[in-house]
This record gives C-alpha cells, structure tokens and sequence, in this order.
C-alpha cells in the first residue's frame, strides 16, 4: 500500500510542472537557468547537461541497489521454488551493489563538453547453498567511461543534446568466493552478477532533453550501451537500455525535490565462461540472462548559494523503489536502491 501510494504521487509530481506551466498568469518566454537547485538532471543520470565555455565540475556518487529474492517473468519465486523445480544447486537470496565513483565534466566550448567516471566496486552477496547461507563479497575496480556531449539545441526554455562515449574495460571480468568454511576445498568462481567489469571495450549513446519554467524543469533522457568482442573469460555482456524520465521542483534557491521514472533493459550474454555451472545458480546462465525492470526515483538537492563560502557546491541524494520487474528466466530481483553526490563547479 505505501509502495502504490508513493507511485501515485511520482506520477502526480511528473505531471504537475506542465499545470504550473499553464496556470502562469501571463506565459512569457523564459530563458534557461544553470544556477538553480532544479537545473542539473537526478543525481541517478549521468552527462544530464552541458557545461558552459571553460567551466569544470568535479563529483562523487555514491551508488547502492540492494537485491532481493529471485524473480520469473514477473513473478517472485520463493526459495523451494528456485531449488525445486527450476533444479539450481544454490540460490541467491540478497545481494548489495555499492559504486564508489568519480566523475569530471569540462566545457571545452558553448556545445561540447567533455566527461568522464571511473568507479569502486563493493559486492556482497548472500546464497542459499548446501542448506545454509553463504556470504560472498568482492572489491575491484569497476570499467572506465569517457564521452563527450554536444549540443544540438539551445533556446529559451528547452535544451537538447546527444552523447557519444566509449567503455574502457579496466574492471575485474572474474571475480572468486573463498568457500573454504562453507566445506570447499578452494575458491570458486562467482556468478556473472559479481563482477564489476565488462572486459570489453564498448560504446555509449544517449540523447537528453529538458525544459524549465519559473517553478520547476522537466526532463528525459534515453542511453544504450553496447560491447564489442570478447574478453578473457570467454563471454561478452549483452547490450544496455536505459531511460529516464524526471521533473524537478524548485522549493527555493537552494533547494529542489524530484521524481520520475526509470526503465531499465538488458540482453542476454554472448559466449560462456566454462568455470561456472550452468544449474549452480540462477545467476549463472548468461545465455538466457535477459530482461527488463521499470523503477521510480525520488530525490532531494541542495544548491549552496551564490555568496556563500561553499558557492558552487551542490548535494543530492536519490531513494530508487522497484516497481516491476520482467526476467526471461530466474534472476535477482532489485528491492531498492540509494544514490548519494557531491559534486563542484568552478
């Protein structure tokens, strides 16, 4: 009930700009504003919008989703379920996903900016094996992305503007468990879901678009990414499919709240990695490893202002809750997720 209950009001918050719009006593034209609160995309949304000439801004995410269950189709399966009749050996009953990540915007000129993120990886995970549970983590470096963001459209209200990138696979493709207390004689290899790293090189696409009025802005973004080649373990990610939708209110001129949605798809994996067991654990049949969730955002974010000691700061945190999921074969369900950032301009 409070999970349809803060749907409903999402859904409410993403509509209630354009009524705001309408409901201006006298519509006049008005002219973007990069020094509010409600300006720069959810701190969930990456390269949300294009830096002014010779303006660098410097950030940190924290980034959290946590997992829980295993899901078919749109279905949670229950444990005996997940032993029984789909016959896996184990089965995963919660996992935590923490990135630690830098990133750094700089404008080159009015319509291209360049950025770039790298990122931690902290995986824990708990697993139903051998009728007890077993704790498992890994801490590596995550994959490399640079890009560049251009402007396409620039004019009163409304931005436009694509993004083209590439992955640098620097992260970890295998990671292993010591299941030595578990009664394993060495360490075995993890499931596909902890590895913080591709292994390929790949690229990036997206184009984002927004609006601003007096009160609030709106704003949607699309993203694929895709892989090329193989890597050392002997598979390739499938591609990924993005899209975010938000609106933004500006409280005053330090502070904003927003909401939206975000949908997520993936493929299945290329190739296999002949360490693992296919009927080990749900997660690791890559080949059929494919489908799709739809996620809402809800988010609050500080502007220090103008004046001030810490001008050109901003802070923002996100709380992410799971609102459908849609598996082509039995995976990990995401519960709920946290994404925390600081970030400078200057």
């Amino acid at each position: 009930m409070v999970r349809r209950s803060l749907i409903a009001a999402a859904l409410l918050l993403v509509a209630s700009p354009l009524t705001a719009q309408s409901a201006l006593s006298q519509p006049l034209e008005w002219t973007w504003n990069a020094d509010r609160p409600d300006a720069s995309a959810p701190i969930g949304v990456f390269g949300g919008r294009v830096l002014g000439e010779g303006e660098i801004e410097f950030g940190y995410r924290f980034v959290q989703s946590n997992s829980k269950g295993v899901w078919f189709g749109t279905d949670s399966l229950t444990l005996a379920e997940t032993l029984g009749p789909f016959g896996y050996d184990d089965a995963p009953v919660t996992q935590s996903d923490i990135r630690h990540r830098v990133e750094l915007a700089w404008g080159l000129s009015p319509n291209l900016t360049l950025v770039a993120r790298g990122e931690f990886a902290v995986l824990e995970r708990e697993t139903a094996a051998n009728g007890s549970l077993l704790r498992t983590g890994a801490e590596e470096i995550g994959d490399v992305e640079v890009g560049v963001l251009y402007n396409v459209y620039s004019a009163g209200a409304y931005r436009l503007h694509v993004q083209g990138g590439a992955i640098i696979p620097s992260g970890a493709t295998r990671t292993y468990a010591d299941t030595t207390m578990a009664g394993g004689a060495v360490p075995v290899t993890q499931p596909y879901d902890m590895r913080p790293g591709g292994g390929t090189f790949g690229a990036v696409a997206a184009m984002t678009a927004s609006a601003q009025n007096e009160v609030a802005s709106l704003g949607a973004q699309f993203r694929i990414r895709t892989n090329f080649g193989e890597n050392g373990a002997g598979y390739t990610l499938g591609n990924r499919y993005s899209a975010d939708g938000w609106a933004a209110y500006k409280i005053n001129q330090s502070f904003s709240v927003s909401g939206g949605l975000r949908w997520e798809n993936w493929s299945h994996i290329e190739g296999v990695d002949t360490t693992l067991n296919p009927m080990g654990d749900p997660m690791n049949l890559g080949s059929l490893l494919a489908g799709q969730r739809a996620m809402m955002p809800l988010g609050v974010n500080f502007m220090m202002p103008e004046g001030s000691r810490f001008a050109g700061h901003r802070l923002s945190v996100e709380a992410v809750y799971a609102m459908h999921h849609d598996y082509e074969v039995p995976q990990l369900g995401l519960d709920w997720g946290l994404n925390f950032g600081w970030s400078m301009g200057f």
